[in-house]
């Protein structure tokens, strides 16, 4: 069973004493590797003594707490590292099933997880917040849930998102067995001009003695105390060098982030490698990581691989992935570190360089050998109720005076002038976006420059926050057809053109994930990337960056089903 609190654990820490007093056997015994202490920054040739799901003994001659039936591992020539913990994730962003993310990132080494099912809760709600928790709950890897704290991302006037989960629903998530945290408080202005309903979801955080996780884009200075003075305990949007040193000397766990859409671990952990502080108070973290990616090179062991490269030693590199996230979420005793009484969530590596995990143990059993669970059927299936879509409702509204610009490269947006000379309409694709979660009918239309169609569309049920379902085209009927398609199909990513889908991923669960192994999702995903290509559009990530346009949070202009939205001015125009 794995770790998601620390409820009934008596007599499996009894049974430790047991082993090392001579009175139970040990059920294994790791021999002759080199155990990486990230306690005390050492590599010591210790053997390892295991029983149940917990470490009986570190230190030499593990054989004398042997029995008849324990096992012998051999270790020699291999690094016994703790399991790697990445502090801050979304699991939807992996388009897999709790499941089958647990499964996946437990073949990297990656044994205890800090997930924020936000991205769900837009959609579900509390819902679909709990039938997360319970299937992290079913796995063997430690799935610790940060309760969502900002859903929905923006008032109801701007836009229309698939359910509340506002302070009620906070309160009770709180209570549940797995919740180690508020998860990241991205309402800063909230938290800076003492919003009242902001504050009370940070008391209420505060008197249940859990951490609030941080979100501080772009904060810096007296702004930047104010919001950690609140009680916000680290951030994971600093993008370089000198914010990390400034969040790190005022006190704020600094997770260094290296996702799919996010590469800032280059830049950040500069304040280790350059100025020298320590790496006591920083901890690598993925926030996003798409399948292709998971499979390719992994999850925070891709980061742990990275920060090396970059200069740091690697036992250091692996304790800002182990004991430190334990310790910002106050659970060192119980993780993050190969000594007694911890769980035996242990990686054998054959090359600390370049992390090469040769056997990984979950629990004290090899993940090779663990009986997997398969998703459990949810009422999260069937979210997109958009009626039947035609062309002539996704036509931009002619008199408009304002589309939107997109980047290739940077989730920021321009607001676009429709009346300069230079903005010729025919040269610009359309963009809609439709209510899918109520049947409201609700649908934001605009002009949009940036992803230079030569042809089709392609849509997403992926769009953040809300989620609702996105489009943009070089012509409305092949619009229509894509979004009638992902309908169809429950959710996912899809590609059209001349009225023929080239290719969809699928994602029946809240339109956002599937059950599906990863291997065929991210052959899925690479298809419709592919046809995206055809389509004439040159940007490297297509599909993050349409799945942006709708976050009515970052400047300057998205678009939402109630149409399009000055971000600085909070309104409609």
């Amino acid at each position: 069973m794995a770790v998601t609190n620390i409820q009934g654990i008596r007599s499996s820490r009894l049974d430790l004493i047991k082993v090392v007093n001579g009175d139970l056997p040990a059920d294994t015994v790791i021999e002759d590797g080199t155990v990486v202490n990230v306690l005390t920054r050492e590599k010591l040739n210790h053997d390892v003594v295991v029983k149940g799901n917990r470490i009986a003994y570190v230190g030499p001659d593990g054989r004398q707490f042997a029995g008849e039936e324990t096992q012998a591992v051999d270790a020699s020539g291999t690094y016994l590292a703790p399991g790697f913990i990445d502090a801050h994730l979304h699991i939807e962003s992996s388009m897999l099933s709790p499941t089958r993310f647990a499964r996946l990132v437990a073949g990297r080494g990656i044994t205890t997880i800090f997930f924020d099912p936000h991205e769900i809760a837009n959609v579900a709600g509390l819902e679909g917040v709990r039938w997360m928790t319970e299937e992290m709950e079913g796995t063997p890897v430690n799935g610790f849930l940060t309760v969502p704290s900002c859903i929905p991302a923006s008032s109801e006037e701007l836009e229309t998102t698939g359910a509340e989960f506002g302070l009620c629903q906070i309160k009770e998530a709180l209570k549940w067995d797995s919740a180690a945290a508020l998860g990241e408080m991205m309402n800063f202005p909230g938290v800076i001009n003492l919003d009242e309903e902001t504050i009370d979801k940070l008391a209420a955080t505060a008197d249940l003695g859990l951490p609030i996780e941080g979100h501080a884009s772009g904060l810096s200075g007296p702004q930047l105390d104010a919001y950690i003075a609140s009680g916000v305990g680290s951030d994971h949007e600093c993008v370089s060098k000198g914010e990390a040193v400034e969040r790190a000397r005022k006190g704020l766990w600094t997770y260094i982030r290296e996702g799919s859409g996010w590469a800032d671990l280059v830049n950040v952990v500069k304040a280790i490698t350059e100025e020298g502080l320590s790496v006591d108070r920083f901890c690598l973290v993925t926030d996003d990581r798409d399948p292709h990616d998971l499979l390719e090179v992994g999850g925070v062991d891709n980061s742990i691989r990275l920060a090396i490269r970059e200069g740091l030693d690697p036992v250091e590199a692996i304790k800002m992935a182990t004991v430190n996230p334990a310790t910002r979420y106050r659970l060192d005793d119980e993780l993050g570190s190969i000594a007694p009484g911890r769980r035996a969530d242990i990686n054998l590596i054959s090359d600390l360089e370049e992390l090469t995990v040769e056997e990984t143990y979950l629990g004290g059993r090899p993940v090779g050998e663990i009986d997997w669970p398969e998703t459990k059927g949810s009422s999260l299936e069937n979210t997109v109720n958009i009626g039947e879509i035609t062309g002539d409702t996704l036509e931009p509204d002619e008199s408009a005076r304002y589309g939107l610009v997109a980047h290739a490269d940077d989730i920021i947006t321009e607001k676009l002038d429709l009346s300069d000379a230079d903005a010729n309409k025919d040269e610009l694709d359309k963009l809609a976006v439709i209510e899918r979660h109520k049947g409201t009918g609700n649908i934001g239309t605009c002009y949009v420059d940036g992803f230079n169609l030569g042809g089709g569309a392609f849509a997403s049920t992926v769009a953040h926050d809300s989620h609702n379902l996105i489009v943009v085209g070089e012509n409305v009927e092949d619009m229509a057809k894509a979004a009638n398609h992902l309908a169809e199909v429950g959710g996912g990513q899809t590609a059209v053109k001349d009225g023929e889908v080239l290719a969809t991923v699928e994602l029946p669960i809240g339109g956002l994930m599937s059950s599906n192994d990863p291997e065929s999702i991210a052959s899925s995903v690479r298809d419709v990337k592919e046809a995206i290509g055809k389509l004439g559009c040159n940007i490297d990530q297509p599909l993050m960056i349409l799945s942006s346009l709708a976050l009515a949070v970052i400047p300057e202009v998205r678009l939402t089903d109630k149409g399009l939205v000055d971000v600085n001015e909070q309104r409609v125009i």
